[in-house]
């Protein structure tokens, strides 16, 4: 459901998903973003000086409406 959604979102030109799979990628890059349960959407952001930090997250299945207001609070 998410990933269809995500599809379906209109997105800022400026914003880039990146999709990770867990069979793939592996534990321990969910456990370095503190990911314990998925799907969970996080969305981060560069800053100035280059560091890149977490905004907000979302935990468990997202649909077009809910993905689009997330967005809308950055």
């Amino acid at each position: 459901m998410t990933s269809l959604a995500l599809q379906q979102a209109a997105l800022p030109a400026n914003v880039v998903f990146e999709r990770r799979k867990l069979e793939i990628d592996g534990e321990d890059v969910f456990r370095a973003c503190g990911v314990q349960s998925t799907p969970t959407l996080v969305l981060y952001r560069s800053t100035e000086e280059g560091q890149i930090i977490e905004v907000m997250r979302h935990v468990g299945g997202a649909n077009v409406a809910a993905i689009e207001s997330l967005l809308s609070d950055i």
